[in-house]
């Protein structure tokens, strides 16, 4: 949008000098009055095969995700935020292994989280599911969530997946997971040890404005919503149905075991409210934090994040 145009300009920048040849479909619901701005700054991005499209301000996400995906018209599609940076090199080993695997639905790598203003390096591990039976990839998944939203997919799963969840569980906690579970079902998920997609981290972040809000659509606060109860069982019937359109077996125990481990994982990672009373916590959960690759100067990932520094 247009109140974002220096991030949107800075990922335009970034590209063009990793040199980036592939189409990119640009998606700008800025309010009619202010659709001249991220124009002009495409303007200013000569040598990239940009293509605009103007959304309503209001339009569903995924709704935009899906026209831009349909417009694409490449056998793979890759979402990319415009304060996020994908790493080119890897992007060619994930196209790879899509190429190698036509059964798979989707691969990633390594994703980390970077505050810039101190450099601060979270990693966001990802994981791998394999496996040859579709409800085995549906449990596993929801055991050891890793959303899909920013992996490289196959364009017609893309869409299918997007426009099923929108259906369904259109609120932005549920869509997201289910448009991953439904990625899963289509077919297995390949991971790569390869650092794959950095995401800024900043105050303006569409999840750091919803729990700075308290927003009741996400969590923490979403489980005190009286929507929580209503949306977990859209959720559930949503996978329900998909297991049943494509004939799979439910071993209803186990999926139920495995929505546990994921509203779990929800709540957890989002963290708990700041306390008000008690004493603070006196140790800090450091386990994602710069692991021992980031900080060798000689590892590819390690140049990969100093040239993003740099910029």
């Amino acid at each position: 949008m247009h109140h974002r145009a220096a991030l949107f300009a800075r990922t335009l920048r970034y590209l063009g000098e990793s040199g980036f040849k592939g189409p990119i479909v640009v998606s700008d619901h800025s309010p009619p009055e202010h659709r001249n701005v991220i124009t002009q700054v495409v303007a200013g991005a000569p040598g990239l095969d940009l293509t605009m499209v103007g959304h309503a301000p209001d339009l569903h996400f995924l709704d935009r995700l899906v026209d831009c995906a349909r417009r694409a018209g490449t056998p793979f599609v890759h979402l990319h935020a415009d304060d996020d940076f994908v790493i080119l090199p890897t992007l060619d080993v994930l196209v790879e292994r899509l190429r190698e695997r036509p059964d798979a639905a989707a691969a990633m790598g390594i994703n980390v989280h970077v505050a810039f203003v101190d450099r601060d390096v979270t990693v966001a591990p990802k994981f791998a599911v394999e496996a040859i039976d579709p409800f085995a990839r549906l449990v596993a998944g929801l055991e050891s969530y890793s959303s899909v939203l920013y992996a490289l997919r196959r364009r017609d799963e893309f869409i299918a997946s997007m426009s099923f969840a929108r259906a369904r569980c259109p609120d932005v906690q549920f869509w997201q997971y289910l448009e991953t579970c439904m990625a899963t079902l289509a077919g297995p998920v390949l991971t790569v040890d390869d650092l794959h997609y950095v995401r800024a981290v900043h105050a303006a972040k569409w999840s750091a404005t919803l729990v700075r809000e308290r927003s009741a659509d996400h969590f923490p606060y979403l489980i005190l919503s009286p929507e929580f109860a209503p949306r977990v069982a859209a959720f559930q019937a949503a996978l329900l149905e998909a297991c049943l359109d494509r004939s799979i077996a439910v071993d209803h125990a186990a999926l139920d075991a495995g929505l546990i481990h994921l509203l779990h994982r929800g709540l957890a990672i989002m963290g708990l409210p700041e306390k008000r009373f008690a004493a603070p916590d006196t140790t800090r959960d450091a386990a994602a934090r710069l692991e021992a690759r980031f900080r060798d100067p000689a590892d590819p990932a390690t140049r990969q994040l100093r040239r993003i520094f740099e910029m």
